[in-house]
């Protein structure tokens, strides 16, 4: 089945446009340095 390059962006822009999401956001910590791949947080229980 081919679908011309209308069809897909089509598609997309549909299910874009009815993307839904349910985010919970929650402060743990605070971010007090990063470097080389290494972040030192404060306030996380783990």
């Amino acid at each position: 089945m081919k679908m011309n390059p209308e069809e897909i962006t089509s598609i997309i822009k549909e299910r874009i446009k009815n993307y839904d999401v349910d985010l919970n956001v929650n402060d743990v910590g605070t971010v007090l340095e990063v470097g080389d791949g290494i972040a030192h947080i404060y306030g996380l229980d783990k």
